[in-house]
């Protein structure tokens, strides 16, 4: 039977960033390793456990689904991608073991918790829906559960022994901040008048009006109260200010060629054509602490996270018994 886990990917040292309950169901539609029939072996001891061929070869069939199709058929790369996978296989068993030792448990609710996160996350799939992914994979729903409590474990023994010994002080936070102060910039805004005439004959007339209207020199504001049919066409078309990124490509890109007060040649889009007046260019601006405070507190977490497991984790390889038999 092929093993899908919880925490797919090539490097099992990345574990603190793979805590994503919806990541499971990738696996569960996996294609098998083979149609052939495989004789399996143990291909890797490590102290007390073992992996086996159609261990290594289910992982690695799913890491190679993350490489350029072109790619897959390269003999060396699939090697390299094969060796990867069996050094994550690696560290997880070392994980596991830790996790033995440490005594963690892990409650049927909290196994139920999993499954209900999968299958929010996946578009509210059913129970059935669920079934019938496992039936594809080959896997039972009691062994799917045992997969989701052998993982959760893992995930509880890494919070209990990394994440809850770790403190972000607002210090240190004001550090990075003031050290990457350019890494924080907000987007570019513009304040815009906008004159929307929709789609169909009915409305040629009035864009007409309009472009007439802007090469006499009219004002761009009453034209909008009189020809827009755009919600704020009684506020002469005065749109506030909008991000780089809120709005249509092609309306931003025409603000972007403009000077203030200046107005675009007419933009056609599916919708409707637009004419855009320039009001003011607001250059990209360093968003304050306090709007990015939680960003900078994640990046800091990760980077002690990350650190202090691959640490551990490189000690723990320092003394174990491994073996590969490849």
């Amino acid at each position: 039977m092929t093993v899908c886990r919880y925490f797919t990917g090539i490097g099992f040292r990345a574990l603190p960033r793979l805590f994503i309950f919806s990541v499971a169901l990738l696996c569960l539609a996996a294609p098998s390793v083979s149609d052939a029939e495989v004789v399996d072996r143990i291909v890797a001891i490590i102290n007390n456990s073992v992996i086996t061929l159609s261990e290594l070869n289910a992982a690695t069939a799913l890491a190679l689904e993350k490489i350029p199709a072109a790619d897959r058929g390269d003999a060396k790369k699939t090697a390299e991608a094969k060796s990867l996978v069996l050094d994550g296989l690696i560290e997880q068993k070392l994980v596991k073991q830790a996790s033995d030792k440490a005594g963690i448990e892990v409650s049927e609710r909290e196994i139920d918790n999993a499954i209900d996160d999968i299958k929010r996350q996946n578009n509210n799939m059913t129970h059935e829906g669920l079934m019938l992914a496992l039936a594809r994979s080959g896997l039972t729903y009691k062994e799917y559960r045992e997969q989701l409590k052998e993982q959760i474990r893992q995930v509880k023994f890494i919070n209990k022994e990394f994440r809850s010994k770790i403190s972000i002080e607002d210090v240190d936070i004001e550090d990075y901040y003031r050290q990457r102060f350019d890494e924080f910039y907000g987007p570019a805004s513009y304040r815009l008048n906008m004159i929307y005439v929709s789609n169909g004959e009915s409305s040629k007339g009035r864009l007409k009006a309009v472009t007439e209207g802007i090469a006499r020199g009219e004002g761009f504001k009453e034209l909008a109260r009189r020809y827009s049919e755009g919600h704020e066409a009684a506020n002469g078309g005065e749109m506030g200010v909008m991000k780089s990124g809120e709005m249509n490509r092609s309306i931003e890109a025409a603000a972007s060629k403009l000077k203030p007060g200046m107005v675009s040649p007419p933009i056609q889009t599916p919708d409707g054509t637009y004419l855009i007046q320039l009001v003011e260019s607001i250059p990209p601006a360093p968003r304050p602490m306090e709007e990015i405070k939680a960003q900078i507190h994640d990046r800091l977490y990760k980077k002690i996270m990350d650190g202090r497991f691959n640490f551990w984790l490189s000690e723990v390889k320092k003394y174990a018994n491994v073996e590969i038999r490849m």
